[in-house]
């Protein structure tokens, strides 16, 4: 979380737009870009894809997850799940998995529950391999 643009002099907005300019020229881009495939692959229709993908959601999360949904670090029991927390940094919240999960959905869920650094890293050894040669 970061102080909004009202904490800040018109010099440093200035500064700060001009360090992201490459940063908003690619959002602009992409968010037009997105737009025109939304448009032809029809708003109802787009509509009706994301109320179906947040229904499965909600499925998921009230199947494996604790609450339901994010909790601190602190409060996941399994340590592969917690996510990193920078140093001086905010709290990252993570996901706890319900006890008595059946082995097949403790898999999926633990997948879909796993931090970005860990998954980054399962990502990494499926496209590369496990660094070893082999």
């Amino acid at each position: 979380s970061r102080g909004s643009s009202r904490d800040l002099s018109p010099a440093q907005i200035r500064r700060l737009r001009d360090w992201n300019s490459l940063d908003w020229a690619l959002y602009s881009h992409f968010n037009r870009s997105f737009w025109r495939h939304a448009e032809s692959f029809g708003m109802a229709r787009l509509r009706r894809e994301v109320a179906e993908i947040r229904r499965r959601r909600r499925v998921l999360q009230d199947k494996c997850l604790v609450g339901g949904g994010p909790v601190p670090a602190r409060e996941i029991p399994d340590g592969n799940l917690r996510p990193f927390q920078p140093p001086g940094g905010g709290k990252i919240l993570g996901f706890a998995l319900k006890e008595g999960l059946a082995a097949e959905e403790r898999e999926l869920c633990g997948r879909l529950a796993m931090p970005e650094l860990p998954y980054k890293d399962l990502l990494e050894r499926r496209q590369f391999g496990n660094g070893s040669g082999a």
